[in-house]
């Protein structure tokens, strides 16, 4: 991702592309469900050119839809840094700061997805360059969150305890408080 190529494009423009990549998508689809058996060369080849297209396309809008995902957890920052203080500090357990922070990081990344498709909210919004890769951070922890297991059943091994969950925190927060050091 290049944090240049996106604050180089108008915001109208950004807001276009990612729009036509969404239209062009759902015609692609919907071609594909309808005609995709299809033995006629003209409709394979026309496929086939779409399939490109969303291809190009995907690569022209995918660093401005990151920067929307950016954008909306960047609104959260504040919560994810003294939530994960906290959990590190030792004075919240695991079970709340899954509970907590998970809950919070899909509710986001559902708002994030949903912002993508909102052209007109687009609009209303200025996004911060500081925010740039923000969101990878948070979105890395829903795994070990996930894989959290307050109460293992014994033999399975595919979870994370609270001390292993604590250490994965504490490298995260190393990485997240570099974007409010000014």
């Amino acid at each position: 991702m290049n944090i240049l190529k996106i604050f180089q494009k108008s915001k109208k423009e950004s807001i276009e592309w990612l729009e036509f990549f969404y239209c062009l998508a759902e015609v692609e689809n919907y071609l594909k469900v309808k005609y995709g058996k299809s033995n006629n060369i003209l409709i394979i080849n026309f496929i086939k050119l779409l399939e490109w297209c969303s291809s190009f396309l995907a690569s022209q809008v995918n660093d401005y839809a990151k920067s929307l995902t950016d954008y909306v957890f960047w609104k959260s920052r504040q919560f994810y840094l003294e939530s994960m203080r906290k959990f590190v500090a030792g004075k919240s357990n695991a079970s709340e700061f899954v509970d907590q922070v998970l809950y919070s990081i899909l509710s986001n990344k559902r708002e994030g997805q949903s912002l993508e498709e909102d052209f007109q909210s687009q609009l209303t919004f200025e996004l911060d360059s500081k925010s740039f890769k923000f969101s990878k951070i948070i979105l890395n922890l829903i795994l070990p969150l996930e894989a959290f297991d307050d109460e293992p059943e014994e033999g399975d091994e595919n979870y994370f305890t609270e001390e292993i969950l604590r250490e994965g925190v504490k490298l995260a927060l190393i990485d997240m408080e570099k974007y409010f050091k000014n």
